[in-house]
């Protein structure tokens, strides 16, 4: 290796030390508890604003505020997650949506209190808890911090190994929680240091990675949620593999600096090189062997009764919007869009499927609304239907987590590589002739929201129902009576497709301009955990939904992720609640 690329091999050290202590902190919380900490991200976002606000606002120096990061802060959240929010969910044998309901109301709650307490402006001030300047070793130019992050990584590494010593106790507890505890086994105890190791590793990531970033809550958050690619890669077994996959996938985006190429060629070259940990998670989700939660149960199915609610409160919002100031209605112009995206999820839950880049989605509806002027928003849901079927094909027989963070990786590349290139982006999006003013489009809307609504109906109680009730209950059963799963699968993310693809072209041509930060990957999951709270089957709620989100976020920013994050955190507890009272009786 020449001197030029040792230089630079040494340089992504650093990243890729970063990298592997969050996949050995996802590793840590996975291989005792079985739940895949999809908050973790979020985590090491919201400490490492942490450490800067305890540095920079406070004075504290800066070893003092890490200490107070990790060691304290860590711990105390890793043990009140455990304690109300996941071990209550494995004590009742959880699935898989409620575990990724929770991580995520987790997620945009972190993300909603980072933004209103901090804001929204990219921060590049982050004090650094590792030491500048270099030292020669060998001929090669090392920072100093590099020895002390990779002694970190070993000690981690070895401090997992040892502790998977346990490893018959720790697989009794991931099986079955409640009969672990039967058989004497300190469930409870191994679950909380589980979390705690894994929060800790989480803002221990966050504080080293945010002196190398201008970051702000969700940027830094997704930064951190990428190199969930290491773990998965790593089949969330391996600590070694993992480690192999962070510092090689560093070092290839480190060498890729002393690559230059110029026209479109150099942008493409660009986005690769600043998102390899992307494209790691992504090949990760498609070519990894199924991962599943330990535990599942029956997911409720969509109600098939007719119900006239969401169009009554449809109707009641165009009665409402039509007094409503001019500045308030361009803020009303984004209901509709959002409760079709919302809408979506009813779709994709119609044949118990999970998704997160309906964001992604929407955001190929805006692209067509803006490539296309004129006719984009009916080509919009064919767009959007097209792109589904392509993302859904190499993970099309997965399901549960696995499916859900393969969606989440490709609405992270289709962000990363599309929306944020302006190579690719328009100027300017246009609405069609008929509904040029803001009072018109509005009505066209909800027009286009009614509509949706009667397809979403026909769905429920059409000739198709039967077959996706089969398959929502047990695919195995599905398989057996004949019908064609791949097919309706496809079909579904199709449907599902477009009807998210719609909701974001009107977006777009409310607002006249492609806004890339709409359609991020992080503001889908606030969409996720919205649905998720309120119920994936319930239109009325799901258009509601909508209306809380966007009516918060114009009065203080950040509002709807803590008020979506509480949400996904208590309403579907209290569902849970109403149901077990009305089977078992109020003793329960």
């Amino acid at each position: 290796m020449s001197g030029g690329a040792a230089d630079l091999a040494v340089a992504g050290l650093g990243t890729g030390a970063a990298a592997a202590l969050a996949g050995l902190g996802v590793l840590a919380t996975y291989r005792v508890t079985g739940v895949l900490n999809v908050a973790f991200g979020a985590i090491g976002m919201f400490g490492a604003y942490l450490e800067r606000s305890l540095v920079r606002d406070a004075h504290l120096p800066v070893y003092a505020g890490a200490l107070i990061v990790v060691c304290f802060f860590a711990p105390l959240l890793g043990l009140c997650l455990e304690a109300a929010v996941f071990g209550p969910l494995q004590a009742r044998a959880a699935d898989v949506a409620q575990l990724l309901t929770a991580g995520f109301g987790v997620t945009v709650l972190l993300v909603g209190i980072a933004t209103a307490v901090w804001g929204t402006e990219a921060r590049t001030d982050a004090p650094s808890l590792l030491p500048g300047g270099t030292m020669r070793i060998g001929g090669v130019d090392v920072p100093t911090a590099v020895p002390i992050e990779l002694a970190l990584v070993l000690a981690v590494a070895l401090g997992l190994a040892w502790f998977s010593r346990s490893g018959p106790a720790i697989r009794a507890v991931i099986d079955d929680r409640r009969l672990a505890e039967f058989a004497g086994l300190p469930a409870r105890r191994l679950s909380r240091i589980g979390w705690v190791a894994g929060t800790m590793l989480a803002t221990l990531t966050g504080v080293l990675l945010a002196p190398q970033l201008r970051f702000d809550p969700p940027a830094l958050t997704l930064v951190i949620f990428e190199t969930l690619g290491v773990a998965i890669a790593a089949r969330l077994r391996s600590a070694s593999l993992a480690i192999l996959f962070a510092f090689g996938t560093a070092i290839i985006q480190a060498e890729l600096t002393a690559v230059h190429l110029t026209g479109a060629a150099g942008s493409v070259l660009d986005a690769v090189r600043s998102n390899l940990f992307v494209v790691l998670l992504l090949l990760a989700t498609w070519f990894t062997p199924a991962f599943t939660a330990p535990v599942t149960a029956r997911q409720r199915p969509p109600s098939r009764s007719i119900s006239i609610a969401p169009f009554v409160l449809l109707v009641a919002l165009g009665v409402v919007c039509w007094n409503l100031r001019a500045v308030d209605l361009r803020t009303a112009l984004t209901i509709p869009a959002l409760a079709l995206v919302l809408l979506s999820f009813r779709v994709l839950n119609s044949a118990g499927l999970l998704s997160l880049g309906q964001a992604a989605l929407a955001g190929i509806g805006a692209l067509a609304a803006g490539w296309a002027s004129g006719w984009g928003i009916l080509g919009a849901p064919l767009a959007g239907a097209a792109v589904a079927v392509v993302l859904a094909l190499p993970v099309l027989r997965q399901a549960g987590l696995h499916l859900a963070v393969a969606t989440l990786a490709a609405a992270t590349a289709l962000s990363s590589f599309l929306f944020d290139q302006p190579l690719f982006t328009p100027s300017s999006v246009a609405r069609p002739g008929f509904a040029q003013a803001d009072r018109a489009f509005l009505y066209f809307e909800l027009c286009l929201v009614a509509l949706a609504l009667l397809c979403l109906t026909a769905l429920v109680r059409g000739p198709g129902a039967l077959r996706l009730s089969a398959l929502r209950d047990s695919e195995i059963a599905a398989r057996t009576a004949g019908i064609a799963v791949d097919r309706e699968r496809l079909a579904v993310f199709a449907g599902a497709g477009a009807m998210a693809a719609l909701g974001g072209a009107l977006w777009a041509s409310g607002d006249q301009v492609f806004d890339p930060t709409a359609f991020e990957p992080a503001q889908g999951l606030i969409w996720f955990a919205a649905a998720a709270a309120v119920g994936f089957a319930d239109s009325t709620a799901l258009i509601a939904a909508a209306i809380v989100i966007v009516v918060a976020d114009s009065y203080v920013a950040g509002a709807s992720a803590i008020l979506v994050g509480v949400a996904t955190l208590v309403l579907p507890r209290l569902r849970w609640t109403e149901v077990a009272r009305h089977a078992f009786g109020p003793m329960v």
